[in-house]
């Protein structure tokens, strides 16, 4: 390509990128914009604390059922405490901690809505997931164990 060529085609490039970037150019021009004001939106009204304590109550009514299941099976706390320390020390310690472990689950979870954020929580969770599975896994095994020995007997 002779030069005069190349020229020719380099100027007229030129002039389209010129053309293109002025174009653009036009409408972003750095100047004194006026200030923005942000403003906060309205905070968000809260439910009455009836409708709170309503949503509560639905929330443990499984436990309520879980108890009230117990009262109809005759299971009282008297014979609870009674079966629970006429076995092993092993099984009483297992069974607690494994009871223990569920409690501090649900007060973590009632942490979360009330004080911590999500990562708090997943990392006390974790910990606490490991000693509930392994405590829950002695209960258990501890419970059938007697429940089959008590089979052969009779």
């Amino acid at each position: 390509m002779p030069r005069t060529m190349k020229s020719v085609v380099g100027l007229v490039l030129a002039t389209a990128f010129t053309a293109l970037v002025s174009a653009a150019g036009e409408e972003d021009v750095f100047e004194l914009q006026p200030e923005i004001h942000h403003v906060f939106r309205p905070a968000e009204k809260m439910p009455p604390a009836s409708f709170s304590k309503l949503f509560t109550l639905i929330t443990l009514s499984p436990w309520l059922v879980l108890i009230g299941g117990w009262l109809q099976l005759g299971i009282t706390p008297g014979k609870v405490i009674s079966e629970l320390v006429s076995g092993s020390t092993v099984r009483t310690v297992s069974i607690a901690a494994f009871v223990t472990s569920l409690l501090a689950v649900e007060y973590l979870f009632y942490l979360y809505w009330t004080q911590l954020n999500l990562f708090q929580t997943l990392t006390y969770l974790s910990g606490l997931t490991v000693i509930t599975f392994f405590a829950g896994q002695r209960a258990l095994s501890s419970i059938q164990t007697r429940r089959i020995s008590n089979d052969l007997k009779k």
